[in-house]
């Protein structure tokens, strides 16, 4: 489109709000310029000012005969956003039926900021050795961290919570005795979350390995988009495959993205990336304040790093030349976003690499359903390392039937003679073991012996669970709390009980079984407390645990080599989630914290505790049977055209009133079935949510099956529009949710 130089000139601006079309403006006099694709600018919004981004350059006939206000300012002479990386944004939005206001908030630092202020610095406190001989009288504690001090030059009181177990605290009061030097200095801003020693060393790689990067080499020279999934076997070597493809990137000049399901669950991935790449990477992570994670994002704008690690956000990173996009642990559901604008980081990467002819690398041990099929259909490469490095081979793995155990009492009932057994031989050869349940707290319920009443949650429809180290109950849905009731709101009985079992009860458990074990315990409980996730980790590494107890914490990303005994408590714990794919997590969940066993040069043994020993998903776990278990699983999805096979679209109503959210849902439901009856779509619903009371709002949903390929962005925009006004004079909000991966909410 070209334009006339005397004729005014008008910008198409999004505004980081729910809104899904942009705005029009006029540019001021003089100022045409500066108009450009990208640039942030200033706009007067009702009688708001607000900053926004130019989508687009128009003239007078965008109108239609309206009026438009002049913008107030430019706020960026050269693109705050690459015209490529806008198209991947718009994309992106599109594809998740969401707006694009909202997804700008999601994909840029402070949502659309006015203006980039430098980086408030964090502090921390630096540790140096005081002048003179080496004080007496020191604990081997304190005589251990003074080592590390002395050996270095200093040290950080975090970096020594990270190698000794609560070593910033005894420096603390080493200092205050004058036997340390204490300095506060400026905290770097990068790789500044817990992280543990690169432990790896110079490693060659392996065949299968060599293999694997020849095929990843090619693609990434020829600067075409190739996508690959790189199945390998816990411990098989697969970081060693990720760092090495980004070395071959960065050979090429271009950059790489590195996502991991959660960031603060990798640390000793961090130690290796450190060691490897230096000061050339950029972290992007929740736990940077606003203005750290702004300076990381201008780092990876301007093409200062060539490497951002970082959780399912990073996806956005802004590279100015993206070669390469890892996606490590891909199956993981933390890749998914639950709120706001629910996309998956997995299929933005496969979206953005082939928009900037990038390589994709999909990373598992138990790659997902759809990975799966990408590479059985041709669509991704399939790459395989099949034997774990070093001399010890895949973990031994038993199944213990629970089902004559249910009439014992309390913890008891779901420890078994085998598992008992099993961690008496395994400390006392001196080694270690790890002890999983996916569920936290001290009980999953409260509830009345006399008449059966559960105590609820007043603003949801679950129990609350019970949580002894918070003196009370808990809701894990809303986070209310109360106390521990002294009678049955049902019946006035006083014969109360702590029904189920958590974390919290099998750590009270396992310490007074095994009286003079080291026992720790890591779950997302624990992991609020300032560094205690660090200490655990570290206590670990340094041999200071000899059971850990912990949730699916525990089955990311570590590498312990004395672990040898893995004991999973409730193996099926999750099958029965209402969910079509529960039978496939649970599988990736139980082959995920089986593999923390003998990864060192000794044998690994794991025990599958479970209620269903003749479940097919447990069967195939204990026979390391990946494949066929995969093979089972599409089979049963393609007869019902679930993924990946098929799409879904899960549109989701909530609202204060039920009545009026029910309202909305079926009217959702009936508007939609006219223009989809001759598409191949089956409408499922309207139906209440399998948890139905969320925050004292009701929820419930419509789930539409769509046939493979279907256009969900080109074809939902234009029908949901519509509806949207309607829903919200009922009391509701509609929030589509492409391909869901939480069924519950």
């Amino acid at each position: 489109m070209t334009f006339s130089l005397s004729a005014p000139l008008f910008v198409e601006v999004a505004v980081p709000l729910p809104i899904d079309h942009p705005f029009t403006y006029r540019v001021p006099a003089g100022e045409e310029p500066r108009a450009q694709v990208g640039v942030r600018v200033l706009v007067p919004f009702g009688r708001r000012k607000m900053t926004g981004l130019v989508t687009g350059i128009t003239d007078a006939s965008a109108l239609d005969g309206r009026e438009a206000r002049d913008l107030i300012a430019f706020l960026d002479d050269t693109p705050y956003i690459s015209p490529g990386h806008l198209g991947f944004l718009s994309a992106a939005a599109r594809e998740c039926l969401a707006p694009m206001g909202e997804m700008l908030r999601v994909a840029l630092p402070r949502g659309l900021s006015r203006k980039e202020g430098p980086a408030a610095p964090r502090t921390e406190t630096f540790y140096r050795t005081a002048p003179g001989p080496p004080p007496e009288g020191m604990t081997p504690k304190q005589r251990m961290v003074h080592d590390l001090i002395r050996e270095t030059g200093g040290r950080s009181a975090s970096d020594l919570s990270l190698r000794v177990r609560y070593g910033g605290e005894a420096a603390r009061r080493m200092a205050a005795k004058g036997w340390l030097a204490a300095e506060t200095r400026p905290r770097p801003v990068g790789l500044s979350v817990a992280h543990l020693p690169d432990s790896a060393g110079d490693l060659s790689p392996t065949p299968h390995q060599e293999a694997a990067l020849a095929r990843i080499g090619v693609a990434v020279s020829s600067r075409a988009h190739a996508a690959f999934v790189l199945h390998g076997v816990t411990g098989s070597g697969k970081t060693e495959v990720y760092l090495r493809a980004v070395e071959q990137v960065r050979a090429t000049g271009r950059q790489a993205i590195f996502l991991v399901p959660e960031i603060a669950l990798t640390p000793q991935l961090l130690g290796r990336v450190r060691s490897r790449f230096g000061d050339g990477v950029a972290v992007l992570h929740s736990g940077l304040t606003p203005a750290e994670r702004a300076e990381q994002w201008r780092k990876v704008r301007a093409g200062e790093v060539s490497l951002c690690v970082g959780a399912r956000s990073a996806v956005f990173s802004p590279f100015p030349a993206l070669g390469l996009v890892i996606v490590d642990e891909e199956h993981d559901a933390a890749y998914k976003q639950e709120d706001g604008v629910r996309y998956q980081a997995r299929d933005l990467a496969l979206l953005r690499g082939r928009m900037e002819s990038a390589v994709v690398l999909l990373g598992s041990a138990t790659p997902s359903a759809e990975s799966f099929h990408l590479g059985r259909t041709g669509e991704a490469t399939l790459l395989t390392l099949r034997e774990r490095i070093g001399a010890s081979g895949m973990p031994a793995i038993s199944v213990v039937d629970l089902k004559g155990r249910t009439g014992r009492r309390g913890a008891d009932r779901y420890f078994s003679p085998e598992l008992e057994a099993a961690v008496d031989e395994t400390l006392a050869r001196g080694e270690k073991a790890m002890l999983f349940l996916n569920r936290r707290g001290f009980a999953s319920a409260l509830t009345c012996l006399d008449c059966g009443t559960t105590v609820q949650c007043p603003n949801c429809q679950v129990a609350l669970t019970y949580h002894r180290e918070q003196g009370g109950l808990l809701c894990h849905y809303c986070n209310a709390t109360r106390k521990e009731p002294e009678s049955c709101a049902g019946c006035g009985g006083h014969r109360l009980a702590q029904v189920g079992i958590g974390t919290e009860r099998l750590l009270s458990w396992v310490a007074k079984r095994w009286k003079e074990a080291r026992v720790a315990r890591l779950d997302s409980d624990v992991a609020r407390r300032r560094g205690a996730y660090a200490e655990v980790l570290s206590g670990m590494q340094q041999g200071e645990v000899d059971i850990l107890v912990g949730t699916q914490m525990i089955a990311k990303g570590h590498d312990f080599p004395e672990v040898t005994l893995v004991g999973v408590l409730l193996a099926d714990l999750s099958l029965s989630f209402p969910d079509f794919r529960a039978s496939e997590r649970t599988f990736q969940i139980l082959t995920q914290v089986a593999g923390r066993s003998g990864r060192g040069d000794r044998a690994g043994k794991v025990l599958l505790q479970t209620l269903s020993p003749e479940s097919p998903c447990i069967r195939k776990v204990a026979e390391h049977d990946y494949d066929g278990f995969m093979e089972e699983e599409l089979a049963a999805r393609e007869a019902m055209g679930y993924p990946p096979f098929g799409r879904m679209l899960m549109l989701r109503l909530a609202g204060a009133r039920q009545e009026g959210v029910r309202e909305a849902a079926d009217l959702v439901a009936r508007e939609l079935s006219g223009p989809l009856a001759d598409r191949g779509v089956r409408i499922l619903g309207p139906a209440p949510s399998p948890i139905a009371r969320v925050r004292r709002r009701f929820h419930y949903q419509v789930l539409l099956v769509l046939p493979p390929g279907f256009p969900v962005g080109a074809c939902f925009p234009d029908l949901l529009r519509p509806l949207r006004e309607p829903v919200r004079r009922l009391g509701a909000r509609l929030e589509p949710d492409v391909d869901p991966y939480q069924m519950m909410v």
